[in-house]
Parts: C-alpha cells; structure tokens; sequence
C-alpha cells in the first residue's frame, strides 16, 4: 500500500495522525490498523445480549458467527474514503489539496468510469452474495461509511471535482489501496467469505442500526488513549485489536457480563438498597418478572417509584433482558437530585465494582459521584492524577453527550432520549445505545401533548429493538395512556369517560392496556383542601395571607406558572416586613428558586432547599416562591400550597409536596391546604380577545395551552374543594383531560379554540414526524437526508439553549466563580452569535452582558433580559 507519509518500515497509508502546534507529525496510526481496531469492537459488540437480541428482532432470525464476520468486513471498510489523495494529503505540513473521506465516495458510486473499478476492489460480486437483494451490500456498505454521525447523500454535482482524488497519480492509486483494505479484512475475518451461507435480509432498520453500531465501533475503536494505542507488542494487530475490543468494553460497561454472572439474582428487594426499605405494593409487584416491553405505573407521591423501577431494572437485568438503564427525567434538576439515589443502588445492589454510573446533564456531568471535569483531560487542564486510569475509562460515556446513552447506568433528561430517533447528528448512535437499556421515563403527564407525541416514537422505536421501558406517573389519563401504548401510526382510542373514571388506582398498565391494581402505600389517605383565590391577575394580593401563615410557624411554598410571575412577586413579598426574614435564601442572600441560574448557583439553590424543606429539615417559618422546578422530583416538604392555576395532572403533582413527611405542624396547617389562584372569570373566556385568539394569562394558554383542560380543572375546584388522594387521582385527572369532556366546548371562541388546537397538534404531529429518522428508507436514496429541525422542537429539546464561555472568570451575587452563562434557547432568539460581543459588566451583585443583539442581566433573581439598556 502507498502512503503519504512514509515511515522506515513498510509505507502504509494513515488512519490518525497526531500533529504537534506546527503541524508536523509526531505520530501515526496505519489505516488498516484503525480499520482493524473499528472492527474488533464492532464483532464484540455484536456478542453482546442486548444487542444480539435487537439484531435477531431486526432481521427475523439471529444472526450466525457468519453474518456478524460478513458485517465486521463491512465496519472493516467504514473509512475506505481515507484512501483518496486529497485526505492522505493532510498529512503534509503545506499541502496543496486536501479532502475529507465519507462525502468524496459519492465520486466512486456516481462516476461511470470510477465505479467499475470500485466496485471490483471491494470484490461487490462476493459481497452480493452476503444479502438478499442485489443492491443490499451497497445499502450497507453505505450505513457503515456513514459512521460520521448523518447519512451519506450521494451527489453527483461535485464529481468532476472529486474524480481527481481517486485515479492514479504518480504511482500511487487509491482504488487499489481499497483493494489492499478488503485483503486484509478477508485475512482477519476469513469466515465471512465462507461459501453457501445463507444471505441475510438487509431490511431498512438492520441498515440504520448497523449505521449505529459502527458509529460506536469507532468511537470505542477510535480511543488511543487508553484502548488502541498506535503502536503496540503483539505480532498481529488482529488479535491485539480483539483483546483490546473486549477490555475497552468491559472497562466503559458496554459488556457486562462479569458483574451479571457475579450477583445473585435471586436477590429480595429490600437487599438493593443501603436503607433496606419494606417494599411498598407497587415495588413488589415491579420486582416480579415480566413479559411486557412496555409498562405504565401510576401511582400517588412517595408510594417508592423511584426504587420500584430501580428493582424492575435489576430483574431485567439479572435475567439478561437488558443490559443497561437510562432514567430519563423532564428537567436537569429532577435528573441531579435523582442522582444519588442510583448511585447508592449501584453500590448495594452490584457492589463496590459496580457499573459506572454517569449524571448524563450538560454541565454537571459526573461518574460514580466524580465531577467529570477531574476525569477528562483538556487543553488548560492535566488529569487528575489522584485518580486511577480505570476511573478514566469508566468515564468514557462521559465524554460528549452523544455517547451518554452508553454509559450501563444513566440518569438524564428525557430529550437525550427523544434525540436517538430524530434526524440529529449521532442519532443512530444514541438509537443503539438506547436498544440495550431499560427505559425509564419520570413524570409522564397527560397534558403534554407535544412531548407525548415524540416519546410515543421511542417507545415504538423501542419495541421494535425489542426493548423494555417503564413510564411513571402520578397519574395518566386514559387518551395519554392508550396513545403511548398504541403504534406509532395507529389511531388510539381511550374507553368512555365513565369506565376511564373507575379503573384501577394505584395501577400498572402492560403494553396490551390490561390494567393490574396495586395497593396503595398505607391505608391513610391524603385529605387535601383546595381552595380558589381570585388573584391570578394580581398575585400580591395574597401577600397578607402569607404574612399570616408565616406568624403561625407555617412552611409556605409558592409555584407559579412563568419565571417573571415568580420575581415580581418575590420583590413584592420583600416589601413585607411580616415576610421578609422568613423569605427563603442562600445565605444572606433572598432569592427565588426557577430554571434560570448559573451551574454552580444552581447547585446551592437545590441544596438549600433541601436543607431547608427536606425530610430531615428543621422547623420553623418558610417561604419559598419559584416556578415548576418545584413540582419535579425535589423531595420537599410544606405546610400551605399556593399556585397558578394549571392542568389537574399538573397540579396533583404540585401538591405532592404537601405533608410529604411526618412531622409536626402549625396551628391551622394540621391537615394539608393548597390555595390556588384563580381567574375573576371563571369561564375563562376573557383569555379571549375579540377575534377569538387567546391572549392567555399567568402561563396558561401558552406554557399550558389547552384552556379547556385549566377550565375543567377550575370547575372542578368551584368554591373550594376536598380531595383524596390516592383514591380520587383517577377521576381528577380523567375530568380534566378525557376527550369527552373537552369535546363539550362546542360553542362561541371554544370552538376556534378547539380547531386551533387540533390545528396545532396536527403541526406538531406532523412537525415530530417529519423530524424523525425516515426508518424505512435506505441508505444510499435522497429520502433518507437529514434535514434542519423546526426551530421551536429545537428549542422545546433545549438544542438551542445557549452556553456561553466566559473570557475570563467572574463572581456570581452567590460568590461562586462562573466560567459560562447559559441563555435558554428562547431567550437567545435572534441573537446570532457565538460569543459574547463585548467582556460582561459586573459590580458584585448585577452581572450584564450583551449577546448578539440582546442585552441580559444575572443577578440574585435569576437571568432576565436587560430592558435597562
């Protein structure tokens, strides 16, 4: 073989190269060596459980030690396009021309004269044999150099540009050099070209997920550092490759067989866990086997679901069902304060050499309880050298978020998992990953129909792999509960209203829809008091109330629907002197608690929060005014509830957080009381204007858009109400969401209101599907060409949130030293820029700054748009 950068041993062409702050080469790596290492992992990771069995589901059959060498040959060729003369080129300090190595095949496809050759090189007659149909090991070939994280498009525009790069040239042709590459490939995997083999039936989706699998391959593969160094001992890199495939995957927790066949798994529930709880009747019935992929369990707060899916993931796991878990949560906080919890269960459940466990949330990010920036080497900072090299390898999931759904346990948020079947860069991989784990996904609401709509995708993504998931909730009404369960492209049909008002509660739901009851955690029920107060246009007309609950000793949380709704009536509440020392704080410092905090701010917000309203705080008058962050997964404890108005499902989530815990309370707070703030209309309508367009208020009708669902709730509410919870969740929920109740707004700006939202959800069915991975076509056809996202999904998935490095450190109004400020996605709306324009202004409490066009503020109240200025 030639190559451009000639060695003193045998020339060989390059597959990476390290180059020094010059550009000259200080090291190199052959291609057939990188090639070799990509499909030793790639062999391995077919040997793995879970993904044996999503291959078999894939193609109808499992796969023989002939398919999966045949395969390994085509992972082999995944960076044949390296071989062109523009690419090789790289390696020279000045070079004339160079190229890249996946988009300049579409010349070797497309060109009459290259692809004969082509085509003969990589002995196409042979690999037509491997598949059913004539074109399939094109359709594959093609997956597998599409390893760079989107499908190859093949363009033929640029191919008398290209052509070029691929003839001969002074003795030096890179097509032969192909030819060269699939020798060795039949060397190292001599079984493939084995004769009278049955073909394999190269479906569309054994074509994505091998695209997938090879994209993991060579991530793994691709791994000097610590797996496959350039040079090494052996004779052969062959047999070094495959010994370093199966260390590397055991070292990041891909292959986990060692820990399966080293715990029992005739372990009891309780022995999971360090605390060693009595299991509550939802954990029992989870923690027995189970033949459904799909679960739904419903069940009221602190009935364990947390630790009852945590016990469903081991007995999948024991049983070799899955091979990993990923807990997907709807927003980062509810992700990081889950986060010990899993850890703990790691530890007990598999022993101090445990699985690594990985926080997958940008910016916090850590393995086994390790802040991953200690763990991974950057340009301005060494390793930690504490630290062992296993505890490196354990992080490798770690990295960069595309490969977080490779870590063997995981806790996250839900759109990593949305973004493995949307046409997003590495979705096949992230796809891959996501085959192998239990799913979980955290505080499924009924009311979301947007999010619902992606995560049905999954879920049918996910059965198809022959996958397993478990939804939680607290309760699900029936529309959402059979749409979840239905086909992607089915239409679903929930029961009348009446019979979806008397099924079972507490319950788990199979992917037949057949319903098993479960006991509530104890015979007491939760006699909660709701009643309405008129102040929704003016929440600081509540402030006397509070002022008085507050003299009595009571723990006051406060959850309003907008982030601005929450700052104006905290500057409000500081006015009051009744309630100025009890305001909550970190420090001396009054803040409230929302999205909209720095990192390391953040951090101290949840912390003391917890210190001050967890199970084990202390007593004494609070009160803590924020947005949902306070509904999500925070294991907090108060005395009176006040709220927006919201969605019935939303709000039982809301007054989870009332009498969470046994202790004693205030005069008057003896029974759990929640005040919501109610409209002066209860009708509603006024959210109208004249044409009919809600103009919406307090959040609804905007983050909660469908008014009918916050008027079903005000309804029921009236006057003031008594509920029971667990025991009236069901019907409360079904009131609110059942289609035949929302049918009933027939008449005046209802009507428009209703087609709107059926419009909308047609745009957004329509905006989710069209945004997903085309699945059932084939590499190699223009149908399968990612394509932009629509920009509200980006920013409803966060992929357009905004971290913004700083030039230099500063100080935040907390005093922790902030390196990046975050602008959520629609905030940054038209600001087109990459960085900041200007060094930010800071006088110790009040950090400004400019971003594109748009003008930003941080302070103790959080991130706010900078209309000074």
């Amino acid at each position: 073989m030639s190559s451009y950068y000639p060695q003193n041993s045998e020339p060989r062409l390059w597959g990476k190269l390290k180059k020094d702050d010059d550009g000259n080469v200080e090291d190199w790596l052959s291609l057939s060596n990188h090639c070799t290492d990509v499909a030793s992992v790639f062999q391995a990771l077919c040997q793995q459980n879970a993904i044996t069995r999503s291959l078999a589901k894939t193609v109808g059959r499992p796969l023989t030690a002939t398919d999966i060498e045949r395969l390994a040959v085509l992972a082999f060729l995944h960076d044949l396009g390296k071989c062109n003369h523009g690419f090789q080129a790289k390696a020279l300090r000045h070079p004339s021309q160079t190229a890249g190595h996946v988009k300049i095949v579409s010349a070797l496809i497309c060109d009459e004269n290259l692809q004969p050759r082509f085509l003969e090189a990589i002995d196409y007659t042979t690999l037509q044999t491997w598949f059913d149909g004539p074109e399939d090991a094109l359709r594959m070939l093609l997956a597998s150099i599409s390893h760079h994280g989107k499908p190859i498009e093949l363009d033929d525009t640029e191919v008398h540009i290209q052509r070029a790069l691929w003839l001969e040239k002074q003795g030096v042709d890179p097509i032969a050099d192909i030819a060269c590459l699939l020798s060795e490939a039949r060397e190292i995997f001599p079984g493939a070209f084995a004769p009278n083999d049955p073909p394999l039936s190269a479906t569309p989706a054994l074509q994505h997920r091998f695209a997938g699998l090879v994209m993991l391959a060579d991530w793994l593969g691709s791994h000097a550092e610590g797996f496959f160094p350039y040079h090494h001992e052996h004779a052969s890199r062959a047999e070094f490759a495959r010994q370093a495939a199966e260390r590397a995957l055991r070292a990041v927790g891909l292959d986990l067989t060692d820990v399966r066949a080293r715990v029992n798994p005739h372990s009891a529930f309780p022995e999971l866990f360090s605390f060693e709880p009595k299991p509550t009747p939802l954990q029992t019935a989870l923690f027995k086997p189970s033949e459904s992929p799909v679960l739904i369990a419903e069940s009221e707060t602190g009935s364990g679901k947390t630790e009852a899916a945590l016990g469903h993931f081991f007995r999948l796991f024991t049983t070799g069902e899955v091979d990993s878990l990923y807990f997907a949560l709807p927003t980062r906080v509810a992700a990081r304060e889950l986060y010990e919890r899993m850890l703990d269960f790691a530890k007990t459940a598999f022993g101090e050499d445990h699985p690594p466990v990985l926080l997958a949330v940008p910016g916090y990010v850590q393995v086994d309880g390790v802040d991953v920036k200690r763990l991974l080497p950057t340009a301005s900072c060494l390793w930690d050298d504490d630290l062992s090299a296993g505890l490196r390898e354990r992080a490798w999931s770690s990295e960069i978020p595309k490969r977080f759904l490779a870590a063997p346990i995981a806790v996250g948020t839900i759109d990593q998992a949305l973004l493995s079947v949307m046409q997003t860069k590495h979705a096949h991989l992230r796809s891959v990953c996501l085959d192998r784990s239990l799913l979980v996904v955290d505080e499924v609401h009924a009311s979301d129909t947007y999010m619902r709509g992606l995560l049905r995708a999954v879920l049918d993504h996910h059965r198809a792999a022959g996958g397993h998931a478990l939804l939680l909730s607290a309760t699900l009404g029936s529309d959402a509960r059979t749409e979840l369960l239905a086909p992607l492209q089915s239409v679903h049909t929930p029961p009348p209203l009446e019979k979806a008002s008397n099924l079972p509660y507490p319950s788990i739901t199979d992917s037949q829809g057949r319903i098993e009851p479960v006991a509530a955690v104890s015979k007491r029920e939760k006699h909660v008091r709701i009643e309405p107060a008129p102040h929704l246009s003016d929440p600081e007309r509540i402030l006397p109330d509070l002022a008085e609950a507050i003299e009595s000793g009571a723990r006051v949380l406060v959850v309003l629907n907008t982030v601005s709704r929450v700052i104006s009536l905290l500057r409000a509440a500081e006015t009051v002197l009744r309630l100025a020392e009890s305001l909550f704080r970190v420090g001396d410092i009054v803040c409230p608690h929302h999205g909209r905090f720095a990192r390391a701010d953040r951090l101290l917000l949840d912390r003391e929060v917890s210190e001050r309203l967890g199970k084990e705080s202390g007593a004494g008058p609070l009160l803590l005014i924020g947005s949902q962050t306070l509904e999500q997964s925070l294991d907090i404890d108060a005395d009176w509830l006040v709220t927006d108005l919201c969605p019935m499902d939303v709000l039982l989530q809301r007054i989870g957080r009332l009498h969470r815990h046994k202790r004693a309370r205030p005069t008057g707070f003896e029974s759990p009381r929640c005040t919501v703030l109610v409209p002066d209309d209860p009708t509603l309508e006024s959210f109208f204007n004249a044409r009919g367009d809600v103009r919406g208020e307090a959040g609804l009708g905007k983050v909660y858009p469908d008014l009918r669902i916050a008027r079903l709730t005000l309804e029921h509410i009236g006057g003031g109400c008594d509920i029971r919870i667990p025991a009236d969740n069901r019907s409360l929920v079904e009131w609110a969401t059942h289609p035949d109740n929302l049918n009933r707004f027939d008449s005046g700006p209802w009507v428009r209101h209703r087609n709107e939202l059926c419009a909308v959800a047609m745009a957004h069915g329509q905006t989710a599907r069209s945004a997903l991975i085309p699945e059932t076509e084939v590499f190699g056809d223009p149908a399968l060409r990612f394509r932009a996202l629509n920009e509200k999904l980006k920013t409803r998935l966060g992929l357009e949130d905004r971290r913004i490095p700083l030039p230099e450190p500063v100080t935040s109004p907390f005093g922790q030293m902030l390196y990046e400020l975050a602008v959520p996605g629609w905030m940054a709306q038209g600001a087109d820029a990459t960085e900041l324009t200007e060094p930010p202004e800071t006088d110790g409490s009040t950090l400004r700054f400019h971003y594109g066009n748009k003008a930003y503020r941080y302070t103790r109240l959080g991130l706010e748009l900078d209309d000074e200025r």
